[in-house]
């Protein structure tokens, strides 16, 4: 497998080069080798960052989720740090992995300013509307109210406002009268 890569590469542009000849598991297997034998912080940062990409579009969400975790131990200033866990955030989302995406969000708030925390927390609510909405456009109605249950659990008033209007009608759809009838105050 190895006998066509070349691992001397050292700069981002070499790595895309080699990059375009393989196929998307050679990829993997490239810049994994390139991460552990590699001192340069950089081209780490830039592989894990590859293979995240390539783990998102075979729809492996746990591993491209490790790789931007990996982003954020290397980043060397906070806002670096933050904008890596808010990436994993959304892939950890999007892989339906919430108790770890709110773990992470704990991680970010950790590093941030009192002013970013509420930016920060804005964002984590935004993240979860988009997925949700989403997934109402695929007409996954379970999901999406899994989803508005934690907007609702986590957000302000507008936002519980917003998601409690969703859950009911979601709650009622899915013939979860109990749910329905809690929420509605019955």
């Amino acid at each position: 497998m190895s006998m066509n890569m070349n691992f001397n590469v050292t700069t981002k542009e070499a790595i895309n080069q080699e990059l375009a000849k393989l196929s998307d598991f050679s990829r993997i297997y490239f810049l994994e080798r390139l991460i552990h034998e590699k001192k340069d912080i950089t081209v780490k940062k830039f592989c894990h960052n590859k293979l995240a990409i390539i783990y998102l579009d075979k729809g492996m969400y746990s591993k491209a989720a490790e790789n931007m975790e990996a982003i954020s131990r290397m980043a060397l200033s906070y806002d670096e740090k933050i904008k890596a866990f808010m990436d994993e955030i959304k892939i950890l989302i999007h892989g339906a992995d919430f108790p770890k995406a709110e773990a992470t969000f704990d991680k970010a708030i950790s590093v941030a300013n009192p002013m970013r925390k509420v930016e920060l927390k804005k964002e984590l609510i935004r993240i979860y509307k988009s997925r949700a909405e989403e997934l109402e456009k695929n007409m996954k109605r379970g999901n999406a109210l899994s989803i508005y249950e934690r907007i609702y659990k986590l957000g302000d008033e507008i936002d519980k406002r917003e998601a409690k209007q969703k859950l009911l009608y979601y709650y009622r759809a899915l013939g979860k009268t109990h749910e329905y009838n809690r929420l509605n105050g019955l």
